[in-house]
């Protein structure tokens, strides 16, 4: 979360990550992240930026809670992610592990950031490598 547009340092409370290899940005790429674009025409991008501010709170906020429905409502407590293709030696598909749970407290985080940002006339800014 951004105060006066600066750029945020890392807060234990109002930031989270994604990385290249993690099962949860997998899984949201195809998914909430497309949403995510469509609705804002930014993009939760691992090598660029994107800021969030305004009526694209709100876009955000809804399509984060729907998100969080979505995954409490599955039964599966971890289940295989694809997060990419080895290309060689030898042609083979790479999975990791989705924990719900730790997705699930992930999103909530994001939604509680969000939420602050509004009630704070702020903006989240979401940076990039």
């Amino acid at each position: 979360m951004s105060v006066n547009s600066e750029a945020p340092i890392w807060n234990e409370h109002t930031s989270i990550s994604f990385g290249g290899n993690d099962a949860d940005y997998s899984f949201l790429w195809p998914t909430m992240i497309q949403e995510i674009k469509n609705q804002t025409g930014k993009l939760l991008d691992l090598y660029d930026g994107a800021e969030f501010s305004g009526d694209d709170l709100r876009k955000l906020e809804s399509i984060i809670i729907r998100y969080i429905e979505y995954l409490r409502g599955r039964k599966e407590a971890i289940w295989d992610v694809s997060i990419g293709t080895q290309l060689g030696p030898v042609k083979n598909e790479i999975f990791r592990p989705l924990v719900k749970t730790d997705l699930v407290n992930k999103l909530e985080k994001f939604l509680h950031t969000v939420r602050l940002a509004k009630e704070r006339k702020e903006k989240i800014i979401c940076l990039g490598d």
